[in-house]
């Protein structure tokens, strides 16, 4: 008899937070008394802990579209339309700005020794160069230097 009774009480405190879950909200009726010889429910696992909720929106990520080197170029062939920097060799491809002091410049104004930086893509096994900038100045003919909106 103890061991029946022992039995209602633990199948009635693993099936009233089951039954009280599934009560609609409008009945507040007490939930009937479980037979004797029912089996108590199966285990319930327990909910997921979710992660803490932020105001602040998910910025998702951009893929880096083009990448950036800096060297001393060690080889140009306007032939192949090739630029050395370092160990790399870049492709010139007709949309490649290639600029000398902050003016327009072409492959051929660039010189081994220069300094550059070099932005580019990947594409398979190649380098593209998207934008090729050289750090000095292009040599004026007289020397002289050009005067800016009239300051000196």
């Amino acid at each position: 008899m103890k061991r029946t009774i022992l039995k209602i009480a633990v199948c009635a405190l693993f099936v009233a937070p089951v039954l009280s879950r599934g009560q609609d909200a409008a009945t507040n009726a007490v939930a009937p008394a479980v037979p004797a010889q029912v089996e108590p429910p199966p285990v319930v696992a327990a909910p997921a802990v979710e992660a803490p909720i932020t105001n602040a929106p998910a910025k998702p990520k951009k893929p880096r579209t083009s990448l950036v080197a800096s060297g001393k170029v060690l080889n140009v062939d306007t032939n192949a339309m090739t630029l050395t920097v370092g160990k790399h060799t870049y492709e010139i491809t007709s949309e490649t700005r290639i600029t000398k002091g902050d003016q327009p410049a072409i492959l051929s104004d660039i010189a081994v020794d220069d300094k550059v930086g070099v932005s580019y893509k990947k594409a398979g096994d190649k380098l593209n160069a998207t934008t090729i900038s050289d750090g000095k100045k292009s040599e004026k003919s007289d020397g002289e230097t050009k005067n800016v909106g009239g300051q000196m």
